[in-house]
């Protein structure tokens, strides 16, 4: 978790007059006064596909490149199971491409994926990182349709747009990390991806929970789409993992129960502190940078440690995804 944007603060103006009257834009309007500075909480990986009106999303949660090049490699093998003829093989050709490589884009069957980055922020005021907005739904259904398993279901990219504009209420939404503790090459690509992906769109925001510690409030557990299922995740770790994690008394752990029982008592609570530990949902923004070719992939400097997932032949068959089928 590092820096701002040093950006957050240019006027107040709507983009348009409904704009103005919309409770969204209210709340960006409240939440800007109220938590002005705005951190970034490093990038976050995932796959599109290009459609005519654009590139439609899978999910963003994957957390390196490769993972995401892995999840894409799995997809080809489910779609050359179901495929046939040159598509069957072009799939299973794709798919072991991703297993011998790091390609970040590939055609396969007509079709263009791509492997995309985008950008975690959060935003902070004089009490730390701000919670979910009155505005934001608490519930939500997974942000996925399912009518198509032979396509992506997360929605198109929405459109991109200038860093500081109106429509962002001049919000720059972007990060240079730099600093004697920054590689040089993190900092190059991050200068580059300025000029060559000039433009931002904001995907739907996340949330997740967080713990303060030491001054700082470092997540924890996964980004979800909705804070009723950041409070679920919570109490399901203070209910079923505490226990197993924690030596500790029939006395500590029941402060811990019933504290999970006050997550799930239907109230839309954003904050709760056990034994001294707070913790509280925050709200993510996402953001991913776009060019004249499309959203970015991956830098050269992002973290990628992993290798290419191979599949055993063995395994692979058993799952039904073994080329000599």
């Amino acid at each position: 978790m590092t820096g701002s944007d040093g950006a957050a603060l240019a006027g107040d103006l709507p983009p348009s007059p409904s704009a103005a009257s919309s409770s969204a834009w209210l709340g960006e309007v409240r939440a800007r006064r109220t938590h002005p500075l705005v951190l970034w909480y490093g990038p976050t990986y995932g796959v599109m596909e290009r459609v005519d009106g654009g590139w439609m999303m899978s999910g963003m949660e994957r957390m390196t490149p490769q993972d995401a090049r892995d999840s894409l490699a799995w997809w080809f093998r489910n779609m050359a199971r179901d495929a046939s003829g040159v598509d069957r093989g072009e799939f299973r050709a794709g798919a072991a491409l991703l297993e011998r490589g790091r390609p970040n884009e590939l055609t396969v069957a007509g079709r263009v994926f791509r492997v995309v980055r985008a950008d975690r922020f959060c935003r902070f005021g004089a009490d730390g990182p701000e919670p979910p907005r009155p505005t934001d739904p608490d519930e939500l259904p997974e942000p996925r349709t399912r009518r198509d398993a032979r396509r992506f279901d997360h929605g198109l990219l929405p459109p991109a747009l200038a860093p500081g504009s109106p429509e962002l209420l001049g919000e720059r939404w972007e990060k240079v990390p730099e600093g004697p503790n920054v590689p040089v090459e993190v900092t190059r690509d991050a200068r580059r991806a300025l000029l060559t992906h000039p433009r931002v769109a904001r995907l739907a925001v996340r949330f997740a929970a967080a713990e303060k510690e030491n001054g700082t409030w470092p997540p924890h557990g996964p980004f979800l789409h909705s804070p009723a299922c950041v409070r679920d995740h919570l109490a399901t770790y203070f209910d079923t993992i505490v226990p197993m994690m924690l030596p500790s008394s029939p006395d500590v752990l029941a402060e811990y129960r019933a504290a999970a029982g006050l997550l799930r008592d239907g109230t839309r609570r954003a904050e709760i502190t056990v034994l001294g530990r707070r913790f509280r949902v925050i709200r993510f923004e996402y953001v991913v940078r776009v060019g004249s070719d499309g959203p970015e992939r991956p830098r050269p400097s992002d973290y990628d440690p992993e290798e290419p997932f191979t599949p055993d032949p063995e395994e692979a068959r058993g799952l039904g995804f073994a080329d000599d089928e």
